[in-house]
């Protein structure tokens, strides 16, 4: 998984190089899907370099991560609504494979270049899509956005976590890369179902840069050390008001250009980042 901008830089390219023709004039319909990947799925292992895991030996595997899924709006170059999501869908993405979480059919064949979803709090109407009713109850209860529980190894030694966001994030713009191409959007084809998945990224809240740096020479890593010792009580339990109480060790992590002076406020920053866009695409990330 490469290490791209985590908050992406707005952009307002519009759509090139599509490809074929979407002969405009018919109808298609567009499936938005979405997938953990396997560092959601299977977990996250250790690596010396830190770029495809833990530079730090550690290893983490989820138990849930639970996220939940609003507003995901498709628009024209013109800004005109062509379909949007109407209430909230719930997905634990440590449930294995793609799933769908809504269809817009009967759409003009054409490119839509703005493309936009959020990650917001959960409520009793939130329909849990591919989540238990209970965990979505406790969301709910609580206000939360995003959900996740696992545990972490280092030979002898276990971290568990379980933490909640009660974030509310936008992603617009989203773009992704084809052929070498920035794509905006998507593109409708006549009788033809165009896929889009909004990915999640699980490593996303271990990164040790809040943006990744315009030198192409300092990588983002993950890491675990400062998380593990922040368990204060020895009980094996890493919570957010453990995380909140340590002060961020700078250079370590670097928060810039954000203001994060805990490694709770860093790691809550981060849960921003983890949708993406048809796997590594991007889209511009701000507060909702």
């Amino acid at each position: 998984m490469t290490k791209r901008s985590l908050i992406a830089l707005s952009l307002t390219a519009a759509l090139t190089g599509c490809g074929d023709d979407p002969e405009a004039g018919g109808t298609g319909s567009v499936r938005f899907t979405t997938w953990g990947e396997d560092y959601i799925e299977q977990g996250i292992g250790p690596d010396a370099s830190g770029e495809a895991g833990f530079v730090d030996g550690w290893s983490v595997k989820y138990e849930k991560f639970l996220v939940n899924f609003g507003e995901i709006t498709v628009r024209d170059a013109s800004g005109a609504v062509a379909a949007s999501q109407q209430g909230t869908l719930l997905v634990d993405n440590t449930r294995p494979g793609k799933k769908t979480l809504v269809e817009f059919s009967n759409l003009d064949a054409k490119a839509y270049t703005q493309v936009s979803y959020a990650i917001v709090p959960v409520t009793a109407t939130t329909t849990a899509l591919a989540a238990d009713a209970a965990d979505r109850d406790e969301m709910a209860a609580r206000g939360w956005a995003i959900w996740v529980v696992g545990a972490a190894t280092k030979g002898a030694v276990t971290k568990r976590f379980s933490w909640g966001f009660a974030t509310q994030t936008a992603l617009t713009e989203c773009k992704t890369e084809e052929d070498g191409r920035e794509l905006s959007g998507l593109v409708v084809r006549t009788g033809q179902t165009d896929v889009t998945e909004l990915t999640t990224h699980g490593d996303h809240l271990f990164y040790d840069r809040l943006q990744a740096s315009p030198d192409p020479a300092v990588v983002t890593r993950l890491r675990f050390d400062a998380i593990a010792a922040a368990d204060a009580d020895g009980d094996g339990q890493v919570t957010l008001d453990e995380l909140r109480a340590t002060p961020l060790s700078v250079p370590t992590y670097n928060p810039s250009p954000f203001a994060a002076t805990h490694l709770g406020d860093f790691i809550t920053s981060l849960s921003r980042t983890i949708g993406h866009y048809r796997g590594e695409g991007e889209c511009v990330v701000g507060v909702r």
